[in-house]
């Protein structure tokens, strides 16, 4: 095996795929990327089992061939050569040599036949996904993910289609829960359930997303979903099993409405939480009027207490939140103005965008 790249576009491949590379070394051949010359064409392939992805970059090829390299260590190499063509050759006993002007290095491999076969990627049929609505829902769902490997069910997020051409997707831990609903799909994909995609394979996903303009390609199969972008493909193996039912989750009678202006909520949470107590983060909220009163208290600490003008008609109410799941959720909305909807102290809450109503997030109240 022997063929020729420029150092540029091998690094930024090889940067992807080392993000997929499985860390903990259980099967060592799961350290290293699959590379396969064929044509005049470079695939660089890594995987940890549960997600995958593929790069085919252009070569030039002498000799066409495969052969496995230390990720780590290929990717390190790479990154200090000058920014010239590089030539990869195979040699006896699965040694690889890589020469870039007057640098060369030899490098131990793995044999590329006991590297785990990969599911044939462009083989599937690929439905166009628009690439803005995946981001929004991604970014405003991907934090509320449950990270208990105990609650295996919820450490993913569960996309799912609705009527008329609306795909759902939603997130939770127990303690919040965000949903999003797009019209995804120009053309919507035959999906009689709903699938859980788990939370690694979305942040890989989110990635590939950043690379295109307006479309992806998302493909489904038993168990599995896939991505085809610019000559990346990407595989997520999908979380089995019935995602609980969120619905009975959100309040259906929240009749008290705040409307609220971000920015202030937003900064006057970040610093009456500064006292709060650091493991229960809990701030309470006082309406009264057209005033909020945010508090907060810490026997070691002190008190904080802040009060911002809001539009509220309904009775006074105090109620309790966790002020790190408030702010989680500021940080996604972009809106000038919040909705916050109330039913008494002890129901969730429901916060939402005033122009974004696609977009819905319950919280639950804490004792304070």
């Amino acid at each position: 095996m022997k063929f020729s790249i420029h150092r540029d576009p091998l690094l930024e491949a090889l940067q992807k795929a080392q993000s997929v590379v499985e860390k903990r070394n259980t099967v060592p051949i799961l350290a290293n990327i699959l590379c396969i010359a064929k044509g005049q064409e470079l695939s660089l392939c890594a995987t940890d089992l549960e997600v995958g992805i593929k790069i085919n970059l252009p070569i030039e090829v002498e000799q066409e061939g495969r052969i496995t390299l230390s990720a780590k260590h290929f990717l390190d190499i790479v990154k200090e050569l000058p920014h010239k063509k590089l030539e990869i050759t195979r040699k006896d006993n699965n040694w690889v040599e890589i020469v870039c002007g007057k640098s060369r290095f030899n490098i131990v491999s793995l044999a590329a036949d006991e590297y785990p076969a990969l599911p044939s990627f462009e083989e599937k049929e690929y439905f166009d996904a628009r690439i803005e609505a995946f981001k929004e829902m991604i970014d405003r769902t991907s934090f509320a993910v449950s990270t208990d490997a105990t609650r295996y069910l919820m450490n993913g997020v569960y996309l799912e289609p609705l009527e008329k051409n609306i795909m759902r997707m939603t997130a939770t831990d127990g303690h919040r829960l965000s949903f999003v609903d797009q019209e995804l799909f120009a053309k919507m994909p035959e999906l009689k359930r709903g699938i859980i995609i788990p939370k690694k394979g979305l942040s890989e996903l989110r990635k590939i997303l950043d690379e295109g303009d307006s479309s992806i390609g998302i493909a489904f199969e038993r168990g599995y979903i896939f991505a085809h972008l610019n000559g990346s493909y990407l595989f997520i193996r999908l979380i089995e099993g019935e995602y609980p039912d969120y619905r009975q989750v959100v309040p259906k009678a929240a009749d008290r409405l705040v409307k609220i202006e971000r920015e202030g909520f937003n900064a006057a949470l970040k610093r009456v939480s500064l006292l709060a107590h650091e493991k229960s983060r809990g701030v309470k909220l006082s309406l009264q009027g057209s005033a909020l009163t945010i508090s907060s208290s810490n026997p070691d600490m002190g008190e904080a207490r802040e009060e911002i003008d809001v539009e509220y008609s309904g009775e006074p109410i105090d109620i309790g939140f966790n002020a790190k799941y408030l702010l989680d959720c500021l940080n996604v909305v972009h809106s000038k103005d919040l909705e916050f909807h109330f039913k008494d102290r002890l129901s969730p809450g429901i916060l939402k965008a005033a122009d974004q109503q696609n977009h819905t997030y319950v919280i639950m109240p804490m004792r304070i």
